[in-house]
C-alpha cells in the first residue's frame, strides 16, 4: 500500500507545482527549419521519413541501448557550429528514441562536412543535447553549455552541464560527470521512506528560472549567472504519511527564496565564483 500511494503521488507531482519553463538561451533549431532531412540522410541514407517528425526508419543503430530493435529514432533538434576546430563545419543532431530512461531516452550524433559532404563521426546515447548554447573558446573552437531535466519517483532535477564534443561525457540520468550545477526538487516524495520505514527526509524545493551568459570583448565565453528559487524543510512521519495518503492535498512544500549563482569559464570548465546565501550548494 505504501508503494502504491508513493507512486501515485510521484506521478501527480512529477514536476514542481506551478513550475515555469526556465529562460535559457537555446541555440538549437527545429530540424525542419535547419536542413535536418539532409543531415539525417547522412546517418541513415534512404531511410529518412518526413512526417510530423523527421525519423530514421529501421532498426536502432549499433551502439544504442536498443541496438537492432525496431524503435522510433527521431531527430529532435539541430545545432550547427565549429566543434572540432575553429574552421570546421559541424552539426549536432539531438536524437530521441533507441535508448532507455537510464540513457536519457535518446542521444547525440556528431556530423562534420568536407567538400559539401556530411560524414557521421559518432553517436553517443548518454550525451543529451536537446537544449544547448554554444560558447567560443580562445582558440575559436566551440563547446556547448546545456540545460537538462531528469527525475523519477517523486524527485526532479534541473541541471547545467558542459559538453566538449571532442571529449563528450554523459549527463543527466546517465552520468553526472559533465554537470556543474544542479537543483533538486523532492516535493513529490513527501519526505517519506519508499520502503515504509520510520525515517523521513528533508523536502527540497528548487528551480532554475533564468540563465544569463556573458562573453568577453573577443567573443569568448566568460561568465554565466543562474537565477532561481530554493528552499528546504523537514517533515514528521505523520506529515509524510498524510501527504502521501492525500495525493498532494496536504501541501508540505517548503517556502522558497530567490538565489543567484555566478560561474567563470576557465580552462574548459565552469568555476563557481559567487552565490547568494539561499543558493543550493
Amino acid at each position: 500500500m505504501w508503494v502504491l500511494l508513493f507512486l501515485l503521488t510521484a506521478l501527480a507531482w512529477a514536476q514542481p507545482a506551478g513550475a515555469s519553463k526556465p529562460v535559457f538561451p537555446d541555440d538549437t533549431q527545429d530540424p525542419k527549419q535547419a536542413g535536418g532531412a539532409e543531415l539525417l540522410e547522412a546517418v541513415c541514407p534512404g531511410h529518412v521519413v518526413i512526417g510530423e517528425h523527421l525519423e530514421c526508419m529501421g532498426v536502432c543503430p549499433e551502439g544504442s541501448g536498443f541496438s537492432g530493435e525496431d524503435y522510433e529514432w527521431t531527430l529532435q533538434r539541430v545545432l550547427r557550429g565549429h566543434f572540432l576546430s575553429p574552421t570546421s563545419d559541424d552539426a549536432v543532431l539531438s536524437m530521441g528514441g533507441c535508448e532507455p530512461h537510464s540513457e536519457n531516452f535518446g542521444g547525440t550524433i556528431l556530423l562534420t562536412r568536407h567538400s559539401g559532404i556530411w560524414t557521421k563521426l559518432w553517436y553517443r546515447g548518454e550525451v543529451p543535447t536537446e537544449k544547448c548554447h554554444g560558447g567560443q573558446l580562445r582558440s575559436g573552437r566551440e563547446i556547448l553549455i546545456c540545460f537538462g531535466e531528469s527525475g523519477g519517483q517523486g524527485s526532479f532535477s534541473v541541471t547545467l552541464y558542459v559538453e566538449d564534443l571532442l571529449a563528450p561525457r554523459g549527463a543527466l540520468m546517465a552520468k553526472e560527470g559533465a554537470s556543474f550545477f544542479s537543483v533538486l526538487d523532492t516535493t513529490g516524495t513527501c519526505g517519506a521512506d519508499l520502503d515504509g520505514g520510520p525515517e523521513t527526509y528533508p523536502i527540497t524545493r528548487g528551480s532554475i528560472d533564468r540563465v544569463k551568459f556573458q562573453d568577453a570583448p573577443d567573443g569568448t565565453l566568460s561568465l554565466l549567472s543562474v537565477f532561481g528559487r530554493h528552499g528546504e524543510r523537514t517533515v514528521t512521519l505523520a506529515q509524510a504519511n498524510a501527504c502521501l495518503a492525500s495525493r498532494g492535498k496536504f501541501d508540505f512544500r517548503p517556502a522558497v527564496k530567490p538565489y543567484r549563482v555566478d560561474f567563470r569559464f576557465d580552462d574548459g570548465r565552469m568555476v563557481r565564483v559567487g552565490s547568494s546565501p539561499s543558493a543550493p550548494k
